[in-house]
């Protein structure tokens, strides 16, 4: 009986609220003025907003750093005086084997940063170590940049003379990925070994093309190459040894080791060394005619107490070759050593060798 009339009554009371705000409708809209479900939509969306920001897209915020950093530090198609406005005169120009010039900045003992010019535009850039902006990607997680860039083994340029699919081994993806960057393109240099970004380059879709840097499939044509004098390659040479021993010390920097002095007659004898590979067809650490690494510091009249030496070939250049030796172990080792105090650095056209001493000390 009691529950009859608990429901009559609420029946009575729904019937009565309904009759009044039909009757009534434009007052009740007058009185609350329809603005208690607006701010409740909105502190809801607030709300959702919060929580979205705290949990899941917290990835999302860092993978728009990442892309915004990558795109800040894209120096490329600015003009040349923009770069001397910028960075002021380089410490010096080499001459490279895709017909750009680099342009050296030395801006700190950690930092390695170079400028690729052609045409008085920026086509390329390298940089590696430490001192950068604060936006800089140097240094992040090869899980963080994959998880953001989603690294391909496939990438497809498309540029007016063709198009061009580049074909990444699983060496390739884990050491030194390629990924677009708007227009441009960045190729970036990991150390497997501690799973950070090491070094970048950035360039234009034609010094990615003219460098093929991976096995390499087209339709189209290939660009012709520039040709270069005796003079010419003796510039380029120069300029890749060079770099390749910078670059060196930028590495020991960041692994706390001193820097390797350069050394003239060790150089002579990687130089020999890696022209006697091109010249004779073959890739060794042990030359048919000229012996072991012993033999020819013996034969470069070079006392030494320690020696070691890391060989490569048909790198796109002297950055890449340092790079590829960083992620082979034996190499990596020579690189890092604690006792050697002394390198020569010897180029002969895509012939690398490094030569690795401590003295003789009577």
């Amino acid at each position: 009986m009691k529950r009859r009339i608990v429901l009559a009554a609420f029946l009575v009371l729904f019937l009565s609220v309904s009759l009044f705000e039909f009757f009534f409708e434009d007052k009740v809209k007058k009185w609350f003025n329809q603005t208690s479900d607006e701010r409740i939509e909105v502190e809801v969306a607030e709300l959702q907003n919060e929580e979205v920001m705290a949990s899941v897209p917290e990835t999302k915020r860092e993978e728009e750093n990442i892309v915004q950093r990558l795109e800040e530090g894209d120096l490329i198609g600015e003009e040349s005086q923009d770069i001397l406005k910028e960075y002021g005169e380089p410490v010096r120009i080499d001459l490279s084997a895709y017909g750009y010039e680099w342009w050296i900045y030395h801006l700190s003992n950690e930092t390695f940063f170079q400028v690729g010019i052609e045409d008085d535009k920026v086509v390329t850039v390298y940089l590696s170590g430490r001192g950068f902006e604060k936006n800089s990607v140097l240094g992040e997680t090869y899980e963080n940049l994959q998880e953001t860039l989603n690294f391909q083994q496939e990438v497809t340029v498309k540029a007016g003379h063709g198009t061009y699919k580049f074909e990444l081994t699983e060496d390739d993806l884990r050491m030194r990925p390629l990924t677009k960057d708007g227009e441009n393109w960045v190729q970036l240099y990991f150390d497997t070994y501690t799973e950070e970004l090491m070094s970048m380059r950035l360039m234009n879709e034609e010094v990615l093309i003219n460098q093929r840097p991976y096995s390499i499939s087209y339709r189209g044509t290939l660009p012709e190459l520039k040709e270069f004098s005796e003079e010419e390659w003796k510039k380029i040479e120069a300029g890749n040894e060079k770099q390749i021993f910078e670059l060196t010390n930028i590495i020991r920097k960041k692994h706390q080791l001193e820097p390797f002095e350069w050394e003239e007659e060790v150089a002579e004898v990687a130089f020999a060394h890696s022209k006697d590979m091109s010249d004779d067809d073959y890739f060794s650490h042990t030359s048919p005619t000229k012996g072991k690494l012993s033999d020819r510091f013996v034969q470069g009249d070079v006392p030494f107490k320690l020696a070691g030496e890391n060989i490569a070939a048909k790198y796109v250049d002297g950055l890449a070759a340092v790079e590829g030796w960083l992620n082979s172990e034996g190499h990596r080792v020579n690189l890092l050593h604690e006792e050697f105090t002394h390198l020569g650095v010897g180029v002969y056209r895509d012939y690398y060798t490094q030569n690795f001493m401590t003295p003789w000390q009577p």
